[in-house]
């Protein structure tokens, strides 16, 4: 029943914005059938690993072809939402996952019948199987049947027709509950994508002309906050801090960075016990900067932590998709992880000079 309803409305969703179109849109209804593997990241995975998933993804996207939507990321771009199934090819431990995600996807290159692009997104998953003490104590990847699917795209098209695009895509897919509940291993599944894509109106990318690139060096703080699991009580704690750089651009989508942060986590603080949360870190970061987008991915070291909190751990990974709502103001999301397992989901707002 559950997948019905997304179904559903996904599909509602997609006629709806298929029904507003303008001269300076292009629509995209696209189908593609997935195939790919289970990464294991831990010795202990590779048994339930041992598999081969597949799937489906329909998705509906749209491309504002005017000079203010190609300055928001000094690109083409399409905006749209996917529906996908992937089976796990493991019926009784692993299950499959029905997923709902909106997309951004900036067009890297192009000339009259090719095009190279970068779809990446987020979205909400639902697993049909997940991690049982007693019935299921083998599926360390999901704990939790409503996760989060996060995922970048490589992607080559090739245009078949005025109105038809054939595709190949290389999918890196990555499912966790965002720290809500234990065990969150996540599931790594990298996927190859064969689609076929239907064009309202002829692909025609116009040629807009770049404003003058932003100053070399921009200063930033950020606020961010999430809910995680208690690792030794019910229920959840807060985790939330700060964090400061600067950053260097050095080319028009390339930028890097370096900068500290500290992170109050009272679910952490649980493990220990000592009553001081803090976890402090400073980092080095690089920058995809596509306009008012920026896709970061800073590498932390710990300098400070909790006493029992990740012992064997001496750096974190994170990974922020941040968008600029107003002048100098931003909004985003950030995963963590510690190598190829996640820990939290965070939301934040941030500052940029």
């Amino acid at each position: 029943m559950y997948e019905l309803k997304i179904s559903f409305f996904s599909l509602l969703l997609i006629l709806y914005l298929g029904t507003h179109a303008t001269a300076q849109k292009v629509s995209r209804w696209t189908g593609e059938l997935q195939k790919g593997i289970i990464v294991a990241h831990a010795t202990d995975l590779i048994p339930v690993a041992d598999s081969q998933p597949f799937g489906f993804r329909a998705g509906f996207d749209v491309l504002q072809k005017s000079r203010d939507a190609w300055h928001a990321c000094h690109c083409h771009h399409f905006l749209g939402i996917d529906f996908s199934y992937h089976n796990f090819n493991n019926r009784e431990i692993l299950g499959s996952a029905l997923s709902l995600s909106g997309a951004f996807e900036p067009v890297i290159w192009h000339n009259k019948n090719w095009l190279l692009s970068v779809r990446s997104g987020m979205g909400i998953s639902y697993i049909t199987r997940v991690y049982d003490e007693e019935f299921n104590p083998d599926n360390n990847f999901f704990s939790s049947p409503i996760s989060f699917l996060l995922f970048i795209s490589p992607k080559i098209s090739y245009k078949l027709s005025e109105r038809w695009m054939s595709s190949l895509t290389l999918h890196y897919n990555h499912i966790s509950n965002g720290g809500q509940r234990q065990p969150n291993r996540g599931m790594n599944f990298p996927t190859l994508g064969i689609g076929i894509s239907y064009l309202v109106r002829d692909l025609d990318l116009p040629d807009h002309e770049a404003e003058k690139a932003s100053k070399k060096v921009a200063w930033h703080a950020d606020f961010f906050g999430t809910m995680r699991d208690d690792p030794v009580n019910p229920g959840r704690k807060p985790s939330f801090g700060v964090s400061a750089g600067s950053i260097y651009r050095i080319g028009r989508v390339n930028g890097l960075g370096a900068g500290a942060e500290i992170n109050w986590d009272l679910a952490a603080n649980e493990i220990s016990g000592s009553g001081n949360a803090a976890i402090l870190g400073t980092y080095f970061s690089h920058h995809f900067l596509f306009g008012r987008f920026d896709f970061s991915q800073r590498m932390t070291w710990y300098i400070q932590k909790p006493v029992g909190y990740q012992p064997d751990r001496t750096f974190f990974q994170r990974y922020i998709l941040s968008y600029e709502i107003f002048k100098g103001v931003r909004v985003g999301v950030g995963l963590k992880t510690h190598g190829h397992v996640a820990e939290n989901i965070d939301f934040r707002i941030g500052w940029r000079k």
